[in-house]
């Protein structure tokens, strides 16, 4: 019995048991938004933070390797016999004016002993690591026994200790060390000269040593509470570390405050629906009374489509129908108990309606009732056909006056719909900030044009000519300058049917002055990008190619010196077989050095025929070195005769650089036996199909490959495959990769070929 009762109470109030459930789920659902934004946003911080820390660790790598540069041509200038000792002054003075960071340069003999350098001093400062340190002598040592460049390891010393580090190159001559020249940091000045404003206000860094001890600076905290990341800072190597700490952690107080008033207002609903459900049950009572009593009167009503007005001895509206309430957009509630003016008498009708009211209450009832406008609450106007007659209620007494309306605007809103949707295009069109115009098919005379065209293209006279007369007659889209203001527009022209039902031409001409601008703008820092990948490349080839122009050199020369010495013994002959020798070592040499000039020079692109064999000639010549170095093969399988591209030629020469550079660089883990790149170039329809082949360990991660900045190489940029891809599209065709089937990977573009 218990449980029944408390079935049947369930089943009357589950409605209600559902809103509270629902109202307690929205707070645990925004309980839980809130917490996945505040993770959201610290995983995004997470994130930017890595980012930003690689970026700077790259930035003072570069920086670090640009000075080793310097300290090394000093030492090969030592060696060399090219350096007094004032040039090495007047070189180191400038080195430590462009990076604070160093402390000193110095040249010391084999005994360990200083000989020269900056800054000048009768003892050595305090403030610079003793020439005799441990660390210092360990390091010199390393470096006069394996013949490289070395960093020491973290030296702290000076007053207060400030920890250094010091660059150790060594000096040869032949196989005789001559002695080092020495280069000595302070790392809280790296980090102090070196990071840009924006690093110092996000995040504090530090340098950390190997066991992750604060090196620098000297406030630095050892273990940040908020979001950290470290990367191994090289070439300092020995452990170091740049570790960054974001300084400001975002906070979600505005989330927690955002909760706690969602919080007290879904209580204050809780207990608004327990008035609510209270006073619910108040009316379900006082419902019950008169539900029987509606439903008669309320069914008679829903079958009419007439509206139905009852009105009154003094002028208020006791009845109106449901098809009348439909008619001016308003409830029963709304209308009852109204009267002059009602509120569905359109405002500029005011007189007229109010006329017919007062005819009707003295008991005029026209036989043609009265033409009224009356208003929806939308605002819309609908024109109505009134009758009327006495209300006499059942026992013969006189209520008032009964009302009938029908609506006639059907086919007067057709008519007005006409003109109003011709008068709204009108609108439209002068609002535009394109150019319209419409102009006759056979004699060019504008017919009409809007207001933005006027202003951009005045004319002396309307009527007279179309605007663009020399566009190709017919349906074009077309870019066009105009001769008066130089302005750029995007002109489309359609045959249209006017509205006298004449055909005439359809004008519409949109400014994109500012979109070409931009268009240029990107082609040109395309351009500066597509340079700087070029002498980024001459920077890593500029060893080999120096050792490359060596050997023309040396042959140059030693042919010279063997026509002497005929030249001495008289032998003519001979001396010209020499010069000839001469003279094509001399062109070696030029084309050499033509070749970096033509691949490094910053120009403006341009479209030419170009032979696809020449093409391959500079960037062959270019990696030769390199080939030798990586113990490369290059196999070029081009088919014979090969058609002219068409294209910009030290563009296409970089592409073909690029492309064959990454695959020797690729096979470095490759057996030697196996290095092998062969490119492979055929006519395919009406373009040329390239395939660079390499046999590599493949391309792991090929979506990200064309991305800016993505590279899998520690000294690489990421921008050389994205520029490849840019310059392959200038030429309307599409670089791919695919796997290589004898291992390896393959890139594959097309060339439009030049057509006879």
């Amino acid at each position: 019995m218990i449980t029944s009762s408390l079935m049947r109470r369930i089943g009357q109030h589950w409605l209600w048991w559902l809103a509270y459930i629902a109202i307690s789920l929205v707070l645990l659902a925004l309980t839980s938004f809130v917490w996945l934004d505040y993770r959201q946003a610290r995983n995004a911080q997470d994130t930017v933070l890595s980012q930003d820390l690689l970026w700077q660790e790259q930035g003072l790598r570069l920086h670090l390797q640009t000075n080793q540069n310097a300290i090394e041509n000093l030492a090969y200038g030592i060696a060399a016999n090219a350096l007094r000792e004032e040039d090495f002054r007047a070189r180191s003075d400038s080195l430590l004016r462009a990076s604070p960071e160093m402390l000193s340069v110095d040249y010391v003999n084999s005994s360990g002993n200083r000989v020269w350098g900056l800054p000048a001093y009768s003892s050595r400062p305090q403030s610079l690591v003793p020439l005799d340190d441990p660390f210092l002598l360990e390091v010199l040592d390393g470096a006069a026994t394996l013949g490289y460049v070395l960093y020491s390891n973290v030296i702290m010393a000076g007053e207060p200790k400030v920890a250094q580090v010091v660059l150790v190159v060594p000096i040869f001559k032949g196989t005789v060390y001559l002695g080092s020249v020495l280069a000595a940091y302070a790392l809280p000045a790296i980090l102090q000269q070196r990071v840009p404003w924006w690093m110092v206000q996000r995040y504090d860094l530090s340098l950390l040593d190997g066991k992750g001890n604060v090196l620098a600076p000297h406030d630095a905290m050892q273990n940040p509470s908020g979001i950290s990341r470290s990367v191994g800072f090289e070439p300092l190597g020995h452990g170091l570390k740049l570790r960054a700490s974001v300084r400001h952690e975002k906070t979600s107080v505005t989330q927690l405050w955002l909760l706690g008033v969602v919080f007290v207002l879904l209580v204050a609903l809780l207990w608004a629906l327990s008035l609510l459900r209270k006073r619910m049950q108040q009316r379900q009572h006082a419902e019950g009374a008169l539900r029987d009593e509606m439903r008669f009167r309320a069914a008679m009503e829903d079958s009419l489509t007439t509206g139905l007005l009852a009105i009154n001895t003094s002028g208020h509206l006791i009845y109106a129908n449901l098809a009348f309430c439909s008619m001016v957009g308003r409830t029963q509630a709304e209308l009852l108990g109204k009267s002059s003016p009602m509120p569905y008498w359109a405002p500029e009708e005011l007189s007229v309606c109010a006329a017919a009211w007062n005819s009707l209450l003295s008991g005029e009832c026209p036989v043609s009732g009265f033409a009224l406008r009356f208003m929806r609450r939308d605002g819309e106007r609908f024109d109505v056909r009134l009758y009327s007659s006495r209300l006499v209620d059942g026992r013969g007494e006189h209520r008032g006056w009964m009302a009938s309306l029908y609506d006639v605007t059907e086919l007067k809103s057709e008519r007005e719909a006409l003109a109003e949707s011709r008068k709204q295009l009108l609108t439209v069109l002068e609002g535009l900030d394109a150019a319209v115009s419409v102009f006759d098919v056979d004699n060019g005379v504008v017919r009409y044009r809007n207001r933005h065209h006027s202003y951009t293209f005045p004319m002396l006279a309307d009527g007279e000519c179309c605007i663009w007369p020399l566009l190709p007659l017919g349906e074009a889209t077309v870019e066009r300058q105009d001769p008066i203001s130089g302005r750029w527009f995007l002109v489309q022209r359609r045959r249209i049917q006017w509205v006298d039902g004449h055909v005439v031409w359809l004008e519409i001409a949109a400014d994109i002055t500012e979109r070409r601008q931009k268009a240029e703008e990107d082609r040109s820092r395309e351009a500066k990008l597509q340079h700087t990948a070029r002498l980024v490349s001459m920077g890593e080839l500029a060893s080999s190619l120096a050792h490359e122009l060596n050997q023309p050199l040396a042959a140059i020369a030693g042919y010279a010196a063997a026509g002497e010495e005929i030249l001495s013994r008289d032998e003519k002959s001979s001396v010209r077989h020499i010069l000839s020798k001469m003279g094509e070592q001399a062109r070696r040499a030029g084309q050499i050095i033509s070749g970096i000039r033509n691949f490094s020079s910053r120009r403006a692109s341009r479209s030419e025929p170009c032979d696809f064999a020449e093409l391959l000639a500079v960037p062959m010549q270019l990696l030769e070195p390199m080939a030798r170095k990586y113990q490369s093969r290059i196999v070029l399988d081009l088919g014979q005769p090969l058609p002219k591209v068409m294209g910009d030629g030290v563009m296409l020469e970089q592409v073909l650089f690029n492309l064959i550079k990454n695959g020797m660089e690729a096979m470095i883990d490759t057996p030697v036996e196996q290095r092998e790149i062969k490119v492979t170039a055929y006519e395919s329809k009406d373009c040329l199909e390239v395939c660079v082949a390499d046999r590599g360990s493949g391309i792991k991660n090929p979506a990200l490959l064309f991305q800016s900045f993505y590279t899998s190489k520690p000294e690489g940029m990421g921008i050389g495959l994205n520029i490849c891809r840019s310059v392959i599209e200038q030429h309307q065709g599409h670089l791919k990769i695919q796997a290589n089937p004898e291992g390896g990977s393959c890139f594959v573009f097309r060339l439009p070929i030049v057509l006879s």
